[in-house]
């Protein structure tokens, strides 16, 4: 500071002193008269000339003591050229410790913040936005005391040094003009405040986009405006069991959200051309224009997964689509096939191993195959106590050994057990387990085990383990995706579920009574005749699995068709060879339904029962009781039924908001009604709260809103309108304008 401020003064006195002085000595106490110097001018060049150190020669002084004048000017400029240098060493220096101390503020917009404490995850985001990472548009906050990612190759990446819970870091890393946030702490807490601050700063503007451990986090993380936050248990513990019921649909899943796998799926407005066409001649057309599958649509904030055939699609639609690879138009060929670990056979007898540590992954593990219908004995081998949590309908026996044993592996039947799941928070003690599985059983068992090293699969293959699959390895390739495709995290998280009522992904092998056909054909015979979506495809024999075929390949009798369906559409047809999996569920069928529907709390009787009721005008409040036991046991008709009385205000006080949410639910469930209600009824609820913000004026419904209807949405918005006004007796100030809305739309039709 010291030094800038004798710069300020002394380069001036310098420049003045010295034009005066030499025009002094040399022409005013010499009388030359035609000295050089005798124009001020003139002194002025010389001295910026003698001050710079360049001395071009041109002008000389001739006096004595003009010369010795010269000396101290000469002195005087290379001190100040000393002071000049010292000031911009001195400031650079402080720039580049403030920028790699994390110290300087963000002076950028449309930037994406990568808020953590791991810079492992750090860098797998990184990984996933390299276009942005060459256009210096990330910025990391970390508590770090040096750059999180100083050994890397994004050492010169913006960093904030400051905890990312606090204001003051959000605004020094211009978080309210940021685009996206990413965001994870290893103790979700901190990922949760961080989030709340970052949607606080923006107004909801900014996208966040977390990554949390713990069940209870997922509905807080949505209190708080996040746009999607993912649990890493939430994925691969699905991912396993999909391993085991549908051996190859993981290897898909991997195959469309990894952008290194050269597939990926992308969220597009749907063309103006496709509006008001079916779900099947989008998707044909499609196909064989583009190669690109499309898979779903975003409606109404809700991803509709594999629709019906005859579903309209309607102009604001977006569409999920799996894109053909540039170099690929049309699909995948069969040099383009990846070879597809897991496919072994699996036994039919034996009961299911699960070998950990780890109380979350055990505790989600019960709680995935509680939601299935497989019916086997479950042993689990732990060094934990037994957990209270285990699901009612599971058949679990627990014991609690070291899970490395002889011993253990005995009193658990390891060489009767037909699969293994195995987790540890230490990959070396999930190497050992899986080794002394496989040396147990002589190979017998299907193992499938998780790891969180780099690159420690291939130790895992090695000693035979059968399937495997890295601890995080979906949920930053799915979070950097959704930051510009709206839907998908949602779409692979139904893709994994095993809830009866929702689209799923399944892998069946191709009964020898199919009949050869090209791939575009099996796609509109199987959508038309049975409701799938084929997606994929894995060869016999070689077990190469095409992700996005080529609409020519031939698919032939016993290739594995990769297809989205309805895990309930798939009983009674013999399209497909019975797996494993499907003559267990086969099996025990026969026993577990009369005692289901005995007990009363089937869902289908439970809705009947309301619907009986409501039908004979009994007790609504009854009704809406048994809907809701219904929809808890994920009815999706239930649901529908519960947005209805909802809407209505029957039984219940009247209530948009509640109604809005069970068609929703409803509609994710996949029940075809609900799709038409959404749009009505989200205007139905704008237009009420629009009336409760003004206070003279009769809100007015928009005609090019309702022009968006199509016919049957025209009949029900119509309906439900006069079914809303009559509910209560009486007529509304607001309600004017629905019931005038109501009587034109069905004048017109």
């Amino acid at each position: 500071m010291k030094i800038r401020h004798t710069l300020y003064w002394f380069l001036p006195t310098l420049i003045i002193v010295s034009t005066l002085g030499i025009h002094l000595f040399e022409y005013l106490l010499a009388g030359n008269a035609d000295s050089d110097y005798g124009s001020l001018f003139n002194s002025f060049y010389w001295t910026i000339v003698t001050v710079a150190t360049v001395g071009f020669g041109d002008m000389s002084p001739e006096t004595y003591w003009g010369r010795v004048f010269t000396v101290f000017v000469i002195i005087g400029g290379v001190l100040n050229y000393s002071l000049i240098v010292s000031t911009l060493t001195t400031k650079l220096g402080e720039y580049r410790s403030s920028r790699e101390k994390g110290l300087d503020p963000v002076k950028k917009q449309g930037h994406i913040l990568v808020c953590s404490d791991d810079p492992a995850w750090m860098t797998k985001i990184l990984g996933q936005n390299q276009q942005l990472v060459q256009e210096g548009k990330i910025v990391i906050v970390s508590p770090s005391t040096q750059h999180p990612l100083l050994t890397t190759e994004y050492k010169d990446v913006n960093w904030v040094a400051g905890d990312p819970q606090q204001v003051e870091t959000l605004l020094k890393a211009a978080a309210t003009f940021a685009h996206t946030a990413y965001v994870y702490f290893k103790n979700s807490n901190q990922g949760l405040i961080t989030v709340l601050q970052l949607e606080t700063l923006s107004k909801g503007e900014l996208i966040t986009l977390a990554q949390y451990v713990g069940s209870d986090f997922r509905k807080f993380f949505a209190d708080v405006g996040c746009d999607h936050a993912l649990n890493p248990y939430d994925l691969y513990v699905p991912m396993m069991l999909q391993a085991f019921r549908s051996q190859g649909g993981p290897s898909w899943i991997r195959g469309v959200v990894h952008q290194s796998q050269e597939h990926q799926l992308e969220t597009k407005p749907l063309l103006s051309k496709f509006a008001d066409k079916t779900w099947i001649e989008y998707v044909h057309a499609t196909k064989r224009s583009t190669g690109h599958m499309p898979l779903g649509i975003v409606m109404e904030e809700v991803v509709l997964i594999n629709p019906s055939s005859e579903h309209v699609l309607r102009r604001d639609n977006q569409v999920i689509q799996l894109q053909s690879v540039a170099e690929r138009k049309g699909g995948d060929l069969e040099e383009h096939g990846i070879e597809v670990f897991g496919m072994d056979d699996i036994r039919i007898d034996g009961h299911l191993l699960i070998n950990s540590d780890n109380p979350i992954f055990i505790r989600r593990m019960l709680r995935e195959l509680s939601r299935g219908e497989l019916g086997d004995h479950i042993v689990v081998l732990t060094s934990l106590p037994q957990s209270e949590e285990i699901p009612e309908n599971l058949s679990v026996e627990w014991i609690q050994d070291p899970t490395n044993s002889e011993e253990a592996f005995r009193k658990a039947r390891a060489s009767l057990a037909k699969v293994a799941f195995v987790d540890h928070l230490q990959d070396g003690q999930t190497f050992m387990a899986v080794l002394c599985l496989e040396q147990e059983t002589d190979g017998e068992i299907f193992t499938i085990a998780t790891f969180r090293d780099d690159n420690f699969d291939q130790h895992l293959l090695k000693v035979g383990c059968d399937f495997c699959l890295k601890f995080d390895d979906l949920v930053v390739p799915i979070l950097a995706q959704s930051a510009n495709n709206s839907g998908l995290g949602n779409l692979v998280s139904q893709l994994l579920s095993n809830d009866l009522s929702t689209q799923s992904l399944f892998v069946r092998r191709l009964s020898y009574d199919w009949t050869t056909a090209n791939w575009e054909e099996t796609i509109l015979k199987i959508k038309k005749e049975y409701g799938y979506l084929p997606v994929g495809l894995i060869r016999r024999g070689t077990n190469k699995l095409l992700v996005n075929p080529h609409f020519g390949q031939l698919v032939n009798p016993g290739d594995s068709l990769i297809f989205i369906a309805k895990e309930s559409a798939l009983r009674g047809q013999h399209l497909f060879d019975l797996n494993h999996t499907d003559q267990i569920v086969a099996q025990s069928s026969p026993t577990k339904a009369p005692e289901k529907t005995e007990k009363g709390t089937d869902e289908e009787h439970l809705t009947q029962q309301a619907l009986k009721l409501l039908r004979q005008g009994g007790d609504a409040s009854a009704a809406y009781r048994l809907l809701m036991q219904a929809a808890t046991l994920g009815s999706a008709e239930a649901k529908y039924e519960l947005g209805i009385l909802n809407f209505r205000g029957k039984g219940i006080p009247k209530n948009l908001d509640e109604a809005y949410y069970w068609f929703r639910e409803s509609a994710i469930s996949g029940y075809e009604q609900s799709q038409n209600v959404l749009s009505t009824i989200r205007i139905l609820r704008e237009t009420e709260q629009k009336f409760e913000e003004t206070e003279d004026q009769i809100p007015e419904f928009n005609p090019e809103m309702l022009k968006m209807f199509n016919p049957t949405q025209r009949r029900w918005f119509a309906r439900m309108v006069v079914a809303m006004v009559q509910a209560d007796g009486r007529v509304d100030l607001h309600e004017r304008a629905f019931v005038h809305s109501a009587i034109q739309l069905l004048s017109d039709h």
